[in-house]
């Protein structure tokens, strides 16, 4: 018998294999952190050994999602809406960065969108802001990958004091 560090059992599994399978009752077995088997509870329950397991009963079992646009941080700037995106950029986002981005707001920022993301299945994103230091920190510590660009703008920035173009 497989020891394992998961088993996934009884739910409706998506593959996204070559022949994009949807497993009705299905089975995972994972093993550090990748798949060992995926196949049908009754045999991958008889050939793996788990110290956890979960039982997916009535739930779906999907790879994790992407998140292909956040401004993470930016989760501490909700409310500012029903504008047109230059009157909402120029008048509200960039007045309100201006006073009150610091790496403190970013991270903070950053890990209440990582909350949110975990929350709905998302396990990778692409974030573009300001101290993306710190937002690799942060994804880091909750566990999500990040594709993570810095901000270029053509006027002083809260990480920065001199336009980089």
């Amino acid at each position: 018998m497989n020891t394992v560090d998961l088993l996934v059992s009884h739910g409706t599994l998506v593959t996204m294999d070559a022949k994009s399978r949807v497993i009705e009752d299905g089975a995972i077995a994972i093993r550090d952190g990748s798949f060992a088997a995926i196949g049908e509870p009754g045999d991958i329950e008889s050939r793996h050994w788990a110290g956890r397991t979960i039982d997916a009963s009535g739930a779906l079992v999907l790879p994790g999602l992407i998140n292909g646009h956040a401004h993470a941080a930016m989760s501490l700037f909700r409310g500012f809406d029903d504008h047109s995106l230059d009157d909402w950029l120029q008048k509200y986002i960039f007045p309100a960065e201006a006073q009150n981005v610091t790496e403190d707001f970013v991270a903070w920022g950053t890990r209440l969108s990582m909350v949110e993301m975990i929350r709905g299945g998302i396990t990778t994103y692409a974030d573009m802001y300001y101290f993306e230091d710190v937002v690799a920190r942060v994804t880091k510590q909750a566990g999500l990958r990040g594709i993570l660009g810095e901000t270029i703008v053509d006027f002083p920035a809260p990480d920065r004091s001199t336009a980089v173009c």
